[in-house]
């Protein structure tokens, strides 16, 4: 795990829609949370994982988080939780809000074990279960739910008044996901934020652009990455 270098501050104001100073300050204080980098890291060191398959912007997370000071953030993808770690550590410094985690666990083969290269997946350590680097001082705003995303997210939707953050992070296709937003829609309220990651170089999927085009949002890409976000305006 290597600490994030080069956050995007535009990326974080215009979804947040606060000022370049509050925006500065937040991510200052995001990467301030070296405690809580150095667990992970550690955790990560102790399965022999180096690098693993996390959304790049963990600082960002932090950082809109704590200027949005969302009361409900969904989340789709968790592994080992390092973007789970980042978006609770911001909702208990605000002392408020919940995070509800949706992930269907992968293990590894037989043969990526025999061959050593689970460290280069998203497979859980052998022993291991979904969010395992995520420190237990952060779980009690956790509500991390296991099974097929299309599934688990229309029961959000009936279950929470509202989300004020949604964060996309597994490989998707457009139908899927399209339907995975309307599902979610009426609980995405004006000033609600979508952020799907489409992969390293990724460009902007139809889902995400259509959901945006029809709440009045533009589709905002983090400098550098295949990160993609839109803040609803009606």
């Amino acid at each position: 795990m290597q600490v994030e270098s080069d956050p995007d501050p535009k990326w974080v104001a215009r979804l947040s829609g606060r000022s370049p100073t509050a925006v500065e300050r937040a991510l200052a204080e995001a990467a301030g949370q070296r405690a809580l980098f150095g667990y992970l890291a550690r955790q990560h060191r102790a399965e022999g994982r180096s690098s693993y398959v996390e959304i790049d912007a963990p600082l960002e997370l932090h950082a809109l988080v704590r200027l949005l000071r969302p009361s409900h953030v969904v989340e789709v993808g968790v592994s080992s939780g390092v973007s789970s770690a980042y978006l609770l550590n911001a909702l208990d410094r605000n002392r408020h809000g919940r995070l509800h985690s949706v992930d269907r666990p992968s293990h590894p083969t037989k043969q990526q074990i025999a061959e050593g290269a689970t460290h280069e997946s998203w497979t859980l350590p052998v022993g291991r279960s979904t969010g395992w680097a995520v420190p237990p001082r952060l779980w009690r705003r956790w509500d991390l739910r296991l099974g097929d995303k299309a599934d688990v997210l229309p029961m959000l939707a009936e279950q929470l008044p509202k989300i004020d953050l949604f964060v996309y992070d597994v490989p998707h296709r457009d139908t899927g996901t399209r339907g995975e937003l309307r599902a979610l829609d009426r609980r995405l309220r004006r000033g609600s934020v979508v952020i799907i990651d489409h992969g390293p170089g990724g460009e902007l999927c139809d889902a995400l652009r259509t959901w945006a085009r029809s709440r009045g949002a533009e589709p905002i890409g983090r400098a550098g990455l295949g990160l993609y976000g839109a803040r609803a305006a009606r």
